[in-house]
């Protein structure tokens, strides 16, 4: 028989379980509410859509533009400059640009895979930053000159050099390849011409000599020179130079007359040979530095034509040809045997007409004239033969 007293017990027992249940099960829905509140607070607050993560940008600088070309005993590359970014902070810094090259024998298939090509290919140089922009400014574009070993005539008869470039930032990440390009060295290239030499020959000429190599870069003689091409740059420039000649020159001398005067310039030459595709240059022979200086004095104007009329006399000439021509100076004296020292000078600043009008004169009286032709450098002409006139009413 069951006690009123243990009943109630029993009872309150089962009452207080059922109020815990209820509390944790309304804690659990309190829970389970702000999560999804806080769901749908994170979502409101995205673009609208859930994506997939970003793997972060890297540096992606790249040419698709190398050339290459063999020159003497060197292999050069030129590419286009890169797009250079200032902040270095940013992974698209440019930090140094690294040069491969890879040789594979002529009769095996090219490696153009980029994974096999990085495998197995060499860095050979670089350039840093502070070189790079240098190249830029004072070329437009970067190039880089990879020496080659011409004198092992077997090995080199069977080798191909595959070249490649590719940035790298200052975090250290490389972007990627450049396109590669082949080159297959020939060796029969001359050394470059040896003792360089210019003088101003004549008005508007400067005369440039040189001797001839006598040997090829794989030691052979007599050098296979077909010809020579000429290079001018100003000395303030580091890089390149104007190509002055349009056809190979076949002897050893040319003549530049295209140059201004008292410009500092820099000339060097370099020889051609015959290559397996065209014509191959040799390296550049020594630089010169020379100055061009007009001391040529121009052309004494001839003849003077002389006539009086009204009181005075007028003067009339050719105009000389040369082109750095300034002006005229007359001369007056009253005898044609006067010593050149004590003709009177008409004029303070040279004249550009062709004529000219003296009228401080006297009637009757007989006045005699000699002309010369100045340039800018102050280079004055011989004079004129004596022209002479007597003043008419």
């Amino acid at each position: 028989m069951i006690r009123p007293e243990h009943f109630g017990h029993k009872l309150i027992g089962t009452l207080q379980a059922r109020f815990i249940r209820v509390s944790q099960r309304h804690r659990l829905i309190q829970v389970n509410a702000f999560i999804w509140v806080l769901i749908i607070v994170l979502i409101g607050t995205s673009c609208g859509k859930v994506s997939a993560p970003v793997a972060p940008s890297r540096l992606s600088e790249r040419t698709a533009d190398l050339t290459a070309i063999q020159r003497g005993a060197s292999i050069l590359l030129s590419w286009p400059s890169p797009a250079l970014v200032q902040d270095e902070s940013s992974r698209f810094y440019i930090s140094r640009v690294d040069i491969y090259r890879l040789t594979e024998r002529r009769d095996q298939e090219p490696v153009l895979d980029t994974d096999d090509y990085a495998e197995t290919a060499q860095v050979v140089g670089f350039m840093d930053r502070a070189e790079i922009e240098a190249k830029v400014k004072a070329l437009g574009l970067l190039h880089f000159t990879d020496p080659v070993n011409l004198t092992n005539l077997k090995q080199q008869a069977s080798t191909r050099l595959r070249y490649a470039v590719r940035y790298v930032n200052k975090r250290g990440q490389a972007a990627a390849f450049s396109n590669t390009v082949a080159i297959e060295p020939a060796l029969g290239i001359a050394l470059p011409p040896a003792n360089l030499s210019a003088k101003d020959d004549s008005q508007d000429a400067v005369a440039i000599s040189w001797n001839a190599p006598s040997t090829n870069v794989d030691g052979v003689t007599p050098a296979s020179v077909v010809g020579y091409n000429i290079y001018r740059r100003a000395a303030k420039r580091d890089f390149g130079g104007e190509l002055l000649n349009p056809e190979p020159v076949s002897g050893t001398s040319f003549t530049d007359t295209r140059f201004q005067y008292l410009v500092d310039y820099v000339y060097f030459v370099r020889a051609l040979s015959q290559g397996a595709s065209g014509l191959v240059e040799s390296a550049d022979s020594e630089p010169l530095s020379f100055k061009p200086v007009d001391i040529f004095p121009p052309s004494a104007p001839d003849p003077v034509s002389i006539a009086s009329a009204n009181g005075t006399i007028s003067l009339f000439w050719p105009s000389s040809p040369e082109r750095d021509l300034l002006g005229y100076n007359i001369y007056r004296a009253n005898s044609a045997d006067t010593p050149d020292k004590d003709w009177i000078k008409l004029n303070d600043q040279p004249l550009t007409p062709v004529t000219f009008r003296d009228d401080l004169v006297v009637i009757d009286q007989t006045y005699f004239y000699r002309v010369t032709a100045v340039d800018r450098f102050n280079n004055e002409s011989a004079r004129s033969r004596v022209a002479g006139e007597t003043v008419h009413p």
